[in-house]
């Protein structure tokens, strides 16, 4: 039996909910939970590997296991911009959401990826996970076409990858239905 650090134990838990995530984004993570350095992703990432817990390829980890979503990678973008100073805590309810809770702050971010094919009201619900008194809102779409779908009286943000690979963020109209 291999005895991990406590960086790697972390970074496979993050994994477990996640699925997948980018080197650089697994840097941030330990960064801001241990202070690790950059020289040390890795060995970190490589032991895991030889291990069998993580597999690697074009700077995507993943845990091993099932295929990852890949949406995952914007969306934890998305979350590491929301929370620059905190370590977010992140959860997985459906196949097309990431969810991510601010300990310090309160701040709930919920991230939904919607396909071209995707209905839009095919949302998960609102009471699956409990939600805190301040709760961000966040649309991944796979392009900026979509967003003359989304109804105007929902009050969220947009996010869609450019022709560049950067994603956009976009506040869409907000209406009636505000949330903290």
């Amino acid at each position: 039996m291999r005895f991990w650090s406590p960086e790697q134990k972390y970074l496979l838990e993050v994994l477990k909910k996640t699925g997948c995530m980018r080197k650089s984004q697994a840097l941030a993570l330990l960064h801001r939970q241990f202070g690790t350095s950059p020289n040390a992703i890795g060995p970190i990432c490589r032991q895991l590997r030889d291990a069998g817990y993580l597999r690697e390829f074009d700077g995507v980890i993943s845990a091993a296991g099932p295929q990852y979503e890949p949406f995952i990678p914007n969306a934890i973008d998305l979350i590491l911009a929301i929370f620059p100073r905190e370590l977010p805590i992140f959860e997985r309810t459906a196949r097309n959401s990431l969810y991510a809770l601010g300990a310090q702050s309160g701040l709930l971010a919920r991230v939904f990826f919607l396909s071209r094919e995707q209905k839009i009201f095919a949302l998960p619900e609102r009471d699956i996970v409990a939600e805190p008194a301040s709760t961000l809102t966040v649309l991944l779409l796979e392009d900026a076409t979509q967003a003359g779908r989304i109804p105007s009286d929902l009050s969220c943000l947009l996010a869609y990858p450019e022709q560049n690979g950067k994603l956009t963020l976009k506040q869409h109209n907000g209406g009636k239905n505000h949330e903290n």
